[in-house]
């Protein structure tokens, strides 16, 4: 039998037949020998002892390490804990006590880790959906929660699980719920807004709390919504749409990020909704992150994660920052780009996170672009994007009248453009995404195509002396 290696070539040859890139280049390399079945769903760094935690619905790495759930990283090789989740440590094919959700949300508090997810088994005795290891083994956490845990963040107060549950240690929490080290709490009686609330994360932000989900329609609040002091209230107008949800909250340099799945179109949302995909939170205004996922017939972001100050993001999307992408997108502070090409991963991504600065990736993939990955990665692929949407600010905001149609966009070599009878005559300037002129034309009847072998992959305006303008980019595989 080939090893996974010398497939490599063939598969390269074949996804380039498909794809056309200018070259075949790999952008992610095999973390040891890949996980088995769904692959990853949480990454969380220990920078104090340099390793990493990897939990999901897997029960092996490769074909010699089993441990259902839960395995570390340590740059070269997976190791189980123990013996994962409910494993006896001798049946090979134990999927452990896990349900199809696995573990799905790893956090330290109190200096201990945390495990949240769909565990129903802890050593043999019935648990509920949460576990601390205790440096061993791991324990269950009193009654635990009746619900799947989507999210657990540790805070000084307490370790703060959110999910689908609607007791937490015997008590009504609905969906929110505190641990103080010894029992469950409910949270600022947070209230039933359906006949289950599903709250998928929440964060501590300038003193409030704030949650986010699928929740909610009463008294103005749609998937995300705050403890202002004395009542749960709306953040602004909320997220509204007939398919939307609010899937993540991070804080990073004064700010809360919003991701999920939500734009200004329906399904996803009415055009006064914040953005696509995603958006910042000041506390009293909505930010845009340029255009998000704006174009793409699903916007959802599921996972971001943050590397110094430039975030990545992952989800259903097949636009960022109005490039097309295959589903990984970068923002730098000023722009998006997409880090893989069109139909890059097969069959889905599942995870993101980092490690020694370095981006993880992981799901149910065995492809990627030229390479077989097998349902975790770790990126290699350098300074390379396989396009950049336009910086933000560049391009004036006011809506031009008589813009001009440009065809195909996102473009390769070519465009056509179709002309006003006013702009006959007048000139024709190119600008790239940082506003410098790169080319100029004379518009006549015969000038309707135009040759951009030369340029290269990004965002571009096209603009008449007259004002006439269009966007467009040029979207090349490297």
């Amino acid at each position: 039998m080939r090893s996974v290696h010398s497939l490599i070539p063939l598969a390269c040859m074949i996804w380039s037949a498909v794809n056309r890139p200018a070259q075949c280049q790999s952008l992610w390399a095999n973390m040891d020998e890949g996980l088995s079945t769904s692959g990853p769903r949480c990454f969380l760094e220990d920078t104090q002892n340099d390793i990493l935690y990897v939990s999901g619905a897997f029960a092996m790495a490769g074909e010699d390490v089993i441990s259902p759930g839960i395995m570390t990283w340590d740059g070269e090789h997976f190791s189980a804990m123990d013996c994962g989740f409910n494993w006896d440590c001798v049946s090979p094919f134990s999927s452990g006590g896990l349900g199809n959700g696995g573990v799905g949300t790893l956090t330290f508090w109190n200096g201990e880790l945390y495990a949240g997810g769909d565990i129903y088994l802890i050593n043999g005795q019935p648990a509920s959906n949460v576990a601390r290891w205790d440096g061993t083994t791991w324990q269950s956490l009193g009654l635990g929660l009746d619900g799947i845990v989507y999210r657990l963040h540790g805070y000084p107060d307490g370790l703060y699980a959110v999910g689908s549950f609607t007791h937490a240690g015997g008590i009504e929490a609905n969906g929110l719920a505190r641990w103080d080290g010894e029992a469950w709490h409910s949270v600022y009686g947070l209230p039933l807004y359906d006949d289950v609330n599903l709250i998928y994360d929440m964060a501590w932000y300038n003193d409030q709390i704030y949650i986010c989900g699928n929740f909610g329609s009463a008294n103005g609040i749609s998937d995300i919504a705050y403890y202002d002091g004395t009542a749960w209230a709306s953040v602004g107008n909320g997220i509204r749409g007939s398919f939307s949800q609010v899937n993540l909250l991070e804080v990073h340099n004064g700010l809360l990020y919003v991701a999920g799945a939500f734009a200004q179109t329906q399904p996803y949302g009415p055009p006064d909704n914040p953005g696509c995909g995603i958006v910042t939170w000041d506390g009293a205004n909505w930010g845009q992150l340029g255009d998000g996922t704006c174009g793409s017939g699903n916007p959802t972001i599921y996972r971001m994660t943050w590397i110094q100050d430039t975030l990545y993001v992952t989800g259903r999307f097949s636009r960022i920052g109005g490039v097309p992408t295959g589903r990984v997108g970068r923002w730098d502070g000023t722009q998006w780009c997409s880090l893989v090409p069109p139909n890059y991963f097969y069959p889905d991504i599942g995870a993101l996170g980092a490690y020694r600065d370095t981006l993880l990736i992981g799901g149910t993939f065995w492809e990627a672009g030229p390479d077989s990955i097998i349902r975790v990665g770790k990126w290699v692929g350098g300074d390379y994007t396989s396009a950049c949407g336009l910086p933000t600010g560049v391009v004036p905001t006011e809506p031009i009248e008589n813009e001009l149609a440009i065809f195909p966009n996102p473009a390769s070599d070519h465009i056509r453009i179709e002309f006003p009878d006013s702009a006959i005559g007048e000139q024709l300037v190119l600008f790239d995404a940082t506003g410098r002129m790169v080319d100029t034309w004379r518009i006549d009847r015969s000038k309707t195509q135009l040759d951009l072998s030369q340029f290269g992959s990004g965002s571009y305006v096209l603009k008449t002396s007259a004002g006439q303008q269009a966007r467009f980019v040029i979207a090349r595989q490297r």
